[in-house]
């Protein structure tokens, strides 16, 4: 794949900073071998590589955080540890928590690789070993000023303690 984008020879490391247009030349390459459009091939390297960056940046993560816990202080924690390296912009995410099992990320970029934002989310679930679903109701891609991304933690994970007998809904025996 490096020598089809035009990058044979180069190395990538995770602590490393490198061009967005050997990022974009690595996503083209992608989309042409896989047939893949570029947002999935960008979420499927986000879920690839978020285990690495969370095990990265253990040092400012607490052994208690959930993963909502991780999202909401991704920005105040390791965003704000990464802009001190010289040529690193994240991205900025606002993320709010609008219930126990539910944050709203809005994330703005110029770069516009929301996609990697999922698949990030989805790979840091992994991770924690939590199920979400990610869902995205604003898209820079698609004209918004900034994306807006729902990551909601799967309701059984919640509800493990209650007996089936006592969860809402359920029949009397």
């Amino acid at each position: 794949m490096l020598e089809k984008a035009g990058l044979k020879g180069n190395m990538y490391l995770a602590s490393s900073v490198y061009a967005d247009a050997d990022i974009l030349a690595l996503v083209n390459t992608a989309c042409q071998m896989t047939g893949l459009s570029a947002s999935a091939v960008m979420e499927d390297f986000g879920e690839f590589i978020a285990p690495d960056l969370v095990t990265q940046y253990k040092f400012l993560v607490k052994p208690d955080w959930t993963l909502l816990d991780f999202l909401s202080n991704t920005e105040d924690t390791i965003h704000k540890v990464v802009r001190f390296h010289s040529g690193v912009t994240p991205p900025r995410l606002v993320v709010t928590r609008v219930a126990d099992d539910k944050v709203v990320i809005s994330y703005d970029s110029t770069r516009r690789m929301c996609a990697l934002l999922k698949g990030i989310v989805k790979g840091a679930a992994k991770h924690y070993k939590e199920e979400v679903v990610v869902s995205e109701s604003r898209c820079m891609l698609h004209g918004d000023s900034a994306c807006v991304v729902t990551v909601q933690v799967a309701a059984a994970k919640h509800r493990m303690e209650v007996p089936p007998s006592q969860r809402a809904g359920a029949a009397p025996h």
